[in-house]
C-alpha cells in the first residue's frame, strides 16, 4: 500500500463532509484571511476614502501569497486549511489519497466559479458526494475525519 494512502479501519469509517461543516470552515479560513488583510492594511495600507486601505507592492504581494498559502499550499501539503483543521474535516482523492498541489490549485481556481451565484452549493447539493465543481475536477472528496 502506498504511504500516502489513509488506511480504512472500523475505527477510521470515511463519512462525507456535510455541506454546512464546509460552508463554515470556509467562512473561518475567510475571517483569518481578511483579519491578516486588516492588519497588513494597517500598518502598511493607504486609507481610503471611507472603510478601507489599499494595498499595494510588497504588501499587496504578501496579501496574495498569503491566500495562497491559506488556501491552495495548505491543502496540497495537509490536506486541510485552519478552518477544515478547526473543524476535522479533510480533502482527499476519490481512492482516500492525500491529494497534491495539483488537485490543491485545480479546486482553487475553480473555487471561483463555484461562488458565483452559489454555483458550487448547487452542484454539491445535487451529488451524494456533496462534491462541487472544483471537486470533481480535481477526482477529490471532503471527508470527515
Amino acid at each position: 500500500m502506498h504511504d500516502n494512502v489513509i488506511e480504512y479501519t472500523p475505527e477510521n469509517e470515511f463519512q462525507i463532509a456535510h455541506k454546512r461543516t464546509r460552508i463554515i470552515a470556509f467562512l473561518v479560513d475567510l475571517c483569518i484571511f481578511c483579519f491578516i488583510g486588516i492588519l497588513l492594511g494597517f500598518f502598511f495600507g493607504e486609507p481610503i476614502e471611507g472603510i478601507g486601505f489599499e494595498l499595494t507592492g510588497i504588501p499587496a504581494l504578501a496579501m496574495m501569497l498569503i491566500g495562497f498559502f491559506l488556501w491552495p499550499i495548505s491543502e496540497g501539503i495537509w490536506g486541510q486549511t485552519l478552518g477544515k483543521r478547526m473543524l476535522n474535516i479533510k480533502v482527499v482523492t476519490d481512492h482516500y489519497e492525500l491529494i497534491d498541489i495539483t488537485a490543491s490549485i485545480t479546486r482553487y481556481i475553480l473555487g471561483f466559479i463555484d461562488y458565483i451565484f452559489l454555483l458550487g452549493m448547487i452542484v454539491a447539493s445535487s451529488n451524494k458526494m456533496n462534491k462541487r465543481i472544483g471537486d470533481m475536477a480535481a477526482n477529490t472528496i471532503v471527508i470527515q475525519i
